[in-house]
């Protein structure tokens, strides 16, 4: 008889236990609706932390709503966010009443829904652009380019050859010191025959100077032949008629180069809102103004 009253005893307190959480469900329920938000938060906080004991998506939804709503009621502003934040994880599209809540709840909920909202476009923007760059960069590393070089370049002065092989320290060299050895024998030729013409009639006295002259033209014009044929040669020997070269972004498709470029801004200033243009009416003709919003 005394195990069957232990037994008896034992179903009883486990059905109590069971039914315990729907049982604090309703009577948040009721401080709820009693505005008592310092109960009611008491119970729910019980159910819902640091475990969940509600089975069903809905009881979590109300008792999350209403922990939210009177986190808010109690001033504790982030608490009620939080809560918030959870019952739209659980349904996305959840709205409060207005004959449940208060406006302030209501308007809380609101914005972290809409905050919610933004922030899902913007990494969902994010992560369409990451997805958009790394495929640009992919299609990059994809090209194959080769530039075709032609072969009378390397005759060209001033390191052409050089530039086109893509040696630009040595192209450099040359064109600077061909520029200047070229420049000079130049130069020194142009006066000697704008002051002394091209047959050459040198005062005696000034015989000596020009003489100098004329061996520095002579020797620059030397030095620039010299490096000029040194340049040919170093061209011609390292020349490449086809070469593998980085394409560039001319080669993109357009879709892939503007996928993270802003959008045109909507027209603000007077002078893009306002347009003219002809217009005909019975009695004659004359001049439109149209207005864009």
């Amino acid at each position: 008889m005394r195990a069957a009253l232990i037994a008896v005893a034992l179903v009883a307190a486990v059905a109590d236990v069971a039914a315990s959480p729907g049982q604090d469900l309703n009577e948040a329920r009721t401080f709820f609706r009693a505005k008592d938000c310092a109960k009611a938060a008491g119970l729910l906080s019980l159910l819902l932390n640091p475990s969940e004991q509600l089975a069903q998506r809905s009881d979590l939804v109300e008792a999350r709503s209403m922990l939210g709503a009177c986190y808010f009621e109690l001033g504790r502003r982030e608490d009620a966010r939080e809560e918030f934040e959870r019952v739209l994880q659980l349904q996305p599209d959840k709205t409060l009443s207005e004959l449940s809540y208060s406006a302030g709840a209501i308007r809380l909920f609101d914005d972290t829904k809409a905050e919610i909202e933004a922030r899902a476009k913007r990494d969902a923007e994010l992560k369409r652009i990451a997805e958009a760059r790394e495929k640009l960069e992919a299609y990059r590393k994809s090209l194959v380019v080769y530039e075709n070089r032609p072969y009378w370049v390397n005759f060209v002065p001033f390191g052409a050859g050089q530039f086109q092989e893509q040696r630009r320290g040595r192209g450099v060299l040359f064109a600077v010191g061909e520029g200047l050895t070229g420049g000079v024998s130049a130069g020194i030729f142009l006066y000697l025959a704008t002051n002394y013409g091209l047959v050459a009639k040198v005062p005696l006295a000034e015989a000596p100077r020009v003489r100098r002259l004329q061996q520095v033209e002579i020797v620059s014009g030397g030095a620039f032949l010299g490096l000029y044929l040194v340049g040919v040669v170093e061209a011609i020997w390292h020349h490449q008629a086809h070469a593998r070269v980085e394409g560039d972004d001319s080669l993109v498709p357009r879709d892939l180069l503007d996928v993270d470029k802003p959008k045109p801004s909507p027209k603000t200033s007077l002078r893009d809102r306002i347009h003219f243009g002809p217009m005909i009416t019975p009695s004659g003709v004359g001049i439109g103004i149209g207005w864009e919003n």
